[in-house]
């Protein structure tokens, strides 16, 4: 569920704005990944020559998507290049832009799938962090990748991840946030719920029926209905 969001990536392509993308990624859309080559290889022809940082943008979504196919269909033959066509882009689009969270994120997507999680990672990850802090579409992304390596994240870095999981319950996006808390560890799904206790009650109450709706039990103080002890 981290790369969920890259869905609608194509989407974005034709109508660029991050309004349109948060609403696609929420729906959910599917490309063939010949229709994202092509798209790809018009906007590689330019995106070089002048410094358009929505088109550069527009490159490296799309080839943040190509990447995601590969990995999800298992296409090995095509990683490598696809990893570097994301590094590629990402850097050019740092180039022209260097405040574009999206592309510092690429960037920590790309060096823990290629290195693994260590220094460059987390200060690609910090500089996301810094550039974008409370960009829903962004953290949409990134708070999966962040939760992912939770444990192993400096103090600064596990408070915004906190942040990105806070802002995606704040704007009611129960599904996403359940499926990203069950992905977390045990140990980091006790802090997210900790860290959910002063929310209103009707949005713990609805979190709490979300998860139970995929199976999950939801035992804690903060996510017992008033006047009800918490079930278990």
């Amino acid at each position: 569920m981290a790369l969920v969001w890259l869905l609608s990536v194509a989407s974005y392509t034709f109508r660029p704005t991050l309004q349109d993308l948060a609403a696609r990624l929420s729906r959910g859309e599917n490309y063939d990944n010949e229709v994202l080559e092509r798209i790809a290889s018009r906007y590689e022809d330019t995106s070089g020559v002048f410094c358009d940082a929505r088109q550069r943008r527009n490159l490296l979504l799309i080839n943040l998507r190509l990447l995601s196919n590969h990995l999800e269909s298992g296409g090995i033959g095509s990683l490598d290049a696809s990893l570097q066509n994301v590094t590629h882009s990402a850097k050019q689009l740092i180039a022209c832009s260097p405040s574009e969270s999206i592309a510092w994120l690429a960037l920590y997507w790309v060096e823990i799938r290629a290195a693994g999680f260590g220094p460059t990672a987390i200060s690609y990850l910090t500089q996301s962090y810094h550039f974008g802090p409370h960009e829903i579409w962004v953290q949409l992304f990134r708070a999966p990748l962040a939760l992912r390596a939770y444990g192993f994240l400096p103090d600064d870095l596990k408070r915004q991840t906190r942040s990105d999981f806070d802002d995606i319950v704040g704007a009611r996006l129960f599904p996403t946030a359940v499926l990203m808390y069950q992905a977390a560890s045990q140990a980091t799904q006790a802090v997210l719920l900790e860290g959910m206790c002063d929310d209103p009650i009707e949005v713990r109450l609805i979190f709490r029926r979300f998860a139970e709706s995929r199976g999950l039990r939801i035992a804690h103080a903060c996510f017992a209905e008033p006047d009800k002890p918490v079930r278990g």
